[in-house]
């Protein structure tokens, strides 16, 4: 179950039966949605097992080019089923790769989708790619993806090629169909998860991570004085990185040394609770 009118996985349940179903609809409506006022309509949606993808498109006069595939990493942690731990780039090359971006095109074609970006995201569940949901727009997360997706592309990203799209009707005919394979540098998107919860008064991994060898970018609305909660959702995530090397083995490294922090809880520095 899940409202309707939210964003960052806000009021997302995975329901086991109906008594569960019904106790989560209607907290659905007692609680203030992430987007300001109160929830009116509750989706319920079948369960779908698989890993989730993403297959960001760009596309002109009915002609869709592929930018990037991406797969979420989802674990439970904290208590929560599904919290995000990064988006990692799919090799275009790959099975996969080429099943989601084939169901992709059709979904754009059933929806008459001819002009401009897209960001569809897909479960490959055990009997083959299940549409998620569609956005006629680019990917979110104020474009901190973009460093990554121009160094993986070679140069490029979903942003440069909606504007030849609309602009450029040359510039876009001579874009790819299909990223490079393989691609032209290794690296990942890092969503921080707090396992702990309280004020900050420090953020020393936050420094620790602006020194990692890979390390291209960093966003947080975190910093002194402000209250962390566990992470459960997208909405208490404590920060999103962006690593990009030509090394992979570096990239691995920084990634693990990011998850150690959070494992110890070395990314803050947290106010002691008053006896």
């Amino acid at each position: 179950l899940k409202p309707t009118d939210s964003a960052g996985t806000d009021g997302v349940k995975l329901c086991h039966n109906y008594e569960e179903a019904k106790d989560h609809f209607d907290a659905l409506f007692e609680v203030e949605a992430v987007n300001g006022g109160y929830n009116t309509e509750v989706l319920c949606q079948e369960f779908l097992c698989g890993k989730e993808y993403v297959v960001d498109t760009v596309s002109r006069d009915g002609e869709h080019k592929t930018m990037a595939v991406w797969v979420y990493d989802k674990r439970p942690a904290n208590g929560a089923a599904f919290v995000y731990f990064g988006m990692l780039p799919v090799d275009s090359g790959s099975t996969e790769a080429k099943l989601l971006v084939n169901y992709c095109h059709k979904v754009l074609d059933a929806l008459a989708l001819k002009n401009g970006p897209a960001h569809v995201e897909i479960i490959m569940t055990p009997s083959g790619p299940c549409l998620v949901e569609v956005n006629c727009r680019a990917q979110g997360g104020d474009g901190n993806w973009r460093p990554l997706a121009r160094r993986l592309a070679g140069g490029y990203s979903q942003v440069e090629a909606t504007v030849d799209a609309y602009l450029d009707k040359k510039a876009f005919q001579l874009l790819p169909k299909m990223p490079p394979s393989p691609a032209k540098a290794f690296g990942q998107e890092v969503m921080l998860v707090s396992h702990a919860e309280g004020q900050v008064i420090g953020t020393p991994g936050y420094d620790i991570i602006k020194t990692l060898p890979s390390f291209v970018s960093m966003e947080t609305g975190v910093g002194i004085g402000s209250y962390v909660e566990h992470t459960v959702d997208l909405l208490t995530c404590v920060g999103s990185v962006i690593l990009v090397h030509d090394d992979k083995e570096i990239v691995d490294k920084d990634i693990a040394k990011i998850r150690e922090m959070e494992k110890n809880n070395e990314l803050f520095e947290l106010k002691s609770k008053s006896r």
